[in-house]
């Protein structure tokens, strides 16, 4: 197995997959955060494996991943529970042209970890959920606007959400008319948007949490303002459920969603997302009713054989083993680390690792200034790559273990010292190799 130096001296099978990957595919990769303008010019260029809470390149490099699968895999990669059940699955065909046992087996085992919920939806991926959800709210209410989070990094790949980005092209301007924004825990904000435009709002949408907990009292009246105004109330919990409380994060606040759509953890990696909701609700995309019929969600591989058996095989895996106390205990030790090496390097609040929930971690590094710096950032993950640490965020999982974290922290440590030798030289110009990474989301490359 080579080594970061070795790879570094010498050209290799990743050096050539980022020309080979760009011109076949636009960007790259497959998905944005995954691209080359996300991360330091050292990152790997591809990874061909993972196992626990490891992955490798194409060279053979090995690195502690915190990246896990842009915060899909929460047990660990390749956990062979999950894998020999999704495999065994497959087998026995992967697409069968019918409904199968196993749709209805995770249909239930689904509800039972949510049982204000009464009936589910499986598709492929965050977006086709809350997707769905905003058709269904439309025609249920027979009303257009879309009340969302404006401080949410990320909804919906669909119009109404791009729709409200810079990144806007090809979404016409009447479409992105139609969605409204607040701000989370701003519960002015909320109040204003339902005197302005409280009628015409078919749904809110909304993550019930990311790195900062809902201050007291802003769900409660989130979901009074719904009630009262006749708005659907849609939970993103695509990144939260399975990770903050097993029954969702909205299960810590006592406060129920009309709609809830879930995702990424519900089956460690393997490609599936949910919309649950009641029956009356729900039903409208279903046959048992004599209203208009409503196109809700109609997946060819919503119901893939592999997915749904890991899914079961993940539900088991959390029943079995305390996961969620073991992803707090492991965030928690990242971000001991960066504050103790943040300290010891004098750094104050420019390096931090912060969140009401330790399972979350946000990665904070400031510039000179000290405001989020993208150079200074890039420079921070470009020395953890350099000791390798993948870490563009911070997702901790089940498998990462004590010499996972022992290597993260002595990395952490590491790289603390580079950043404060660019705060002393007035910038990154002489540390940092290539680019700072940009944001997903800007007008122009």
């Amino acid at each position: 197995m080579s080594t970061r130096l070795e790879r570094q001296a010498r050209p290799g099978a990743a050096n050539a997959f980022g020309a080979r990957a760009h011109r076949v595919i636009p960007g790259g990769a497959h998905t944005y955060s995954r691209g080359d303008d996300q991360l330091p010019a050292n990152a790997p260029s591809a990874f061909a494996r993972g196992k626990g809470a490891r992955v490798w390149d194409l060279d053979g490099v090995e690195y502690v991943d915190w990246g896990m699968g842009i915060n899909n895999v929460l047990i660990g990669h390749a956990e062979d529970a999950i894998d020999d059940e999704a495999v065994s699955a497959l087998r026995r065909g992967q697409a069968l042209s019918r409904p199968t046992l196993l749709e209805v087996q995770l249909a239930e085992a689904v509800l039972d970890l949510f049982p204000e919920m009464d009936m589910v939806k499986f598709a492929k991926n965050g977006s086709d959920a809350n997707t769905a959800a905003v058709r269904l709210a439309r025609a249920v209410t027979g009303r257009d606007l879309i009340g969302y989070d404006a401080a949410a990094p990320f909804l919906s790949i669909h119009d109404w959400f791009i729709g409200t980005t810079v990144m806007r092209a090809g979404v016409p301007d009447a479409v992105s008319a139609l969605s409204v924004p607040f701000t989370f825990n701003d519960t002015t904000s909320v109040e204003r948007m339902f005197a302005e435009h409280g009628k015409r709002l078919a749904i809110v949408v909304l993550e019930v949490c990311r790195d900062v907990a809902p201050t007291p009292g802003f769900l409660e009246r989130l979901r009074s303002l719904c009630e009262r105004n006749g708005t659907i109330l849609l939970f993103d919990e695509i990144v939260t459920a399975f990770r903050y409380h097993l029954n969702g994060a909205h299960a810590m606040y006592g406060v129920r969603p009309d709609l809830l759509a879930i995702g990424k953890g519900m089956a460690n990696g393997y490609s599936l997302s949910a919309l649950l909701g009641p029956r009356e609700l729900m039903e409208r995309g279903g046959l048992r009713h004599e209203k208009e019929r409503v196109f809700f969600l109609s997946t060819t591989n919503g119901p893939e054989q592999s997915a749904l058996a890991a899914s079961l095989a993940t539900i088991r895996f959390y029943q079995e083993h305390d996961v969620i106390a073991r992803l707090s205990v492991n965030g928690g030790a990242v971000m001991r680390a960066v504050a103790e090496a943040s300290s010891r390097h004098g750094l104050g609040d420019r390096l931090t690792a912060s969140s009401d929930f330790a399972c979350r971690p946000s990665l904070r590094v400031a510039g000179l200034d000290g405001l989020p710096s993208p150079a200074f950032r890039t420079l921070f993950v470009q020395e953890l790559i350099r000791a390798g640490i993948f870490m563009p965020w911070v997702c901790p999982s089940y498998r990462h273990g004590p010499i996972e974290l022992e290597r993260t922290t002595e990395a952490i440590d590491a790289a603390a010292t580079v950043l404060a030798r660019a705060y002393e030289a007035g910038g990154v110009e002489q540390l940092l190799d290539g680019e700072p990474a940009k944001p997903v989301f800007r007008r122009f490359n």
